[in-house]
């Protein structure tokens, strides 16, 4: 076949594809979460055995029946850089460096996992959340666990200082863990 009878069969073929498209496939807005109730109306037994489980429970609203870590003002230091997170009143808070280097209180608006350990996301301007280079280890105490760690241990000094709040250039370019997401609050 030549590489013109080729070309053509494959263009044929991508318009033909194209034009089966049912036209609701084509949205004019970009796609959205529509809520697993939509979901669950076609896949019931999946969504039964989903529920309790650590993907439903992957990400939640930071509140007192969904945060595992000890925010009674407890103080994390690694290299120097002091990490505290606390309480203000029915919120979950952490001071951590910003953007600017100094240090912040920022509200903690979601958790991130439940076990072995959970991540905590803030909330960073123009929408994005972010997560911290701290976790909370939530295993047993006697398995090592009920304990602050750092993601990042063996980053030293300033990059582990601005990496923390994950605010920092060493955390916001694309590829490393803290990048920013396109994850939105709901």
């Amino acid at each position: 076949m030549t590489i013109f009878l080729r070309r053509a069969v494959t263009i044929t073929l991508l318009a033909l594809a194209l034009d089966s498209v049912t036209p609701g496939a084509r949205a004019d807005e970009p796609a959205s979460y529509v809520g697993g109730e939509v979901c669950s109306g076609c896949h019931a037994r999946e969504a039964e055995s989903w529920k309790g489980s650590h993907h439903a429970l992957a990400m939640q609203k930071a509140s007192a029946a969904t945060v595992l870590g000890d925010f009674s003002d407890t103080r994390v230091e690694h290299f120097g850089a002091v990490t505290t997170f606390l309480r203000s009143g029915d919120k979950f808070m952490v001071r951590t460096d910003g953007p600017d280097g100094a240090l912040h209180d920022y509200e903690i608006a979601y958790t991130f996992g439940v076990y072995p350990l959970q991540q905590y996301l803030i909330a960073m301007p123009g929408g994005r959340l972010q997560a911290l280079g701290i976790a909370w280890d939530s295993r047993p105490k006697e398995g090592g666990g009920q304990r602050w760690f750092p993601l990042y241990p063996s980053t030293r000094t300033r990059t582990y200082r601005r990496a923390t709040g994950c605010t920092g250039p060493s955390m916001t370019r694309p590829g490393t863990t803290c990048a920013p997401t396109a994850i939105r609050p709901i």
